[in-house]
């Protein structure tokens, strides 16, 4: 009896070994990256081109969703394989190794709550309200009603982008600051007599807010005044699972995803 048994199990257990180390060699196959992005640099390809590259490559993107600073940070703490961001690498973070791809142009959007019956201001005008000269809509040909700045907080690239090209370094001043970029989206929607700003590939198609063009000119137009560039960060070459996402940001269908959301693929460098 007791040869029986050992005789079954001699038998058994390499097919079950077998099919576990068949599992886990399936389990290992799929490719996987750590991918931590900046919130306005996610809504480039969003979740349709996420999903496309994962169907196309088989990679699984494991994505944390943080501020461009925030992003670059994990890339350099060892907690991801590659970051995006929407503002240039600091000073002397090249010399490390650390380098930029720049793959699309994004407008930032000036956008305004749905109710908001003005549609367009000029340059000049924008800063009066991101400074707190101008507080009534009545003064951009609206109805006298406060306006209520909402920025993103100070750290993030939208920011810092937006107080570089629209105010020219002047202090911006706001009535409420949202912690994320993406945030002040949410926040426009449901305060009355609102306005902010955002890249455009989050507000694209959202009926609740307006787009408020600046000098006549829309985020759609060529020659609109407010643009910020969206770029990989890597350590060193992209290789790996990382050169496959930066591969994919570049091919047609990936482009076709940008131009879409309201953003201006660029050609790879």
């Amino acid at each position: 009896m007791r040869k029986r048994i050992i005789l079954f199990l001699l038998a058994v257990i390499p097919l079950l070994l077998s099919g576990w180390a068949l599992r886990s060699t399936g389990a290992q196959a799929q490719e996987s990256l750590r991918y931590a992005s900046s919130a306005q640099v996610r809504e480039a390809l969003g979740s349709q081109g996420m999903k496309a590259f994962g169907d196309t490559t088989g990679v699984k993107v494991d994505l944390f969703v943080t501020t461009s600073k925030g992003a670059v940070e994990r890339l350099m703490k060892g907690f991801a394989d590659m970051a995006s961001t929407a503002e240039p690498l600091a000073p002397g973070q090249e010399t490390y190794g650390y380098r930029e791809i720049p793959f699309c142009r994004s407008p930032i959007a000036v956008i305004g709550n749905a109710r908001v019956p003005v549609g367009n201001v000029t340059e000049e005008q924008l800063r009066g309200v991101f400074t707190k000269e101008i507080t009534s809509w009545k003064a951009l040909g609206g109805p006298d009603e406060e306006i209520v700045v909402v920025v993103p907080a100070r750290e993030t690239a939208a920011f810092a982008n937006f107080s570089q090209v629209a105010l020219k370094g002047m202090e911006v001043k706001a009535d409420f600051s949202a912690p994320m970029s993406t945030a002040v989206v949410k926040a426009v929607r449901s305060i009355p007599g609102s306005i902010s700003f955002i890249g455009i590939g989050y507000v694209t198609r959202d009926s609740a807010i307006r787009l408020i063009s600046v000098g006549g000119k829309a985020p759609s137009d060529p020659q609109y005044p407010y643009q910020q560039v969206f770029a990989f960060v890597t350590k060193g070459e992209p290789a790996g699972t990382a050169k496959k996402l930066v591969d994919f940001a570049f091919t047609d269908s990936a482009r076709t995803i940008m131009k879409d959301n309201g953003l201006v693929p660029l050609e790879r460098k």
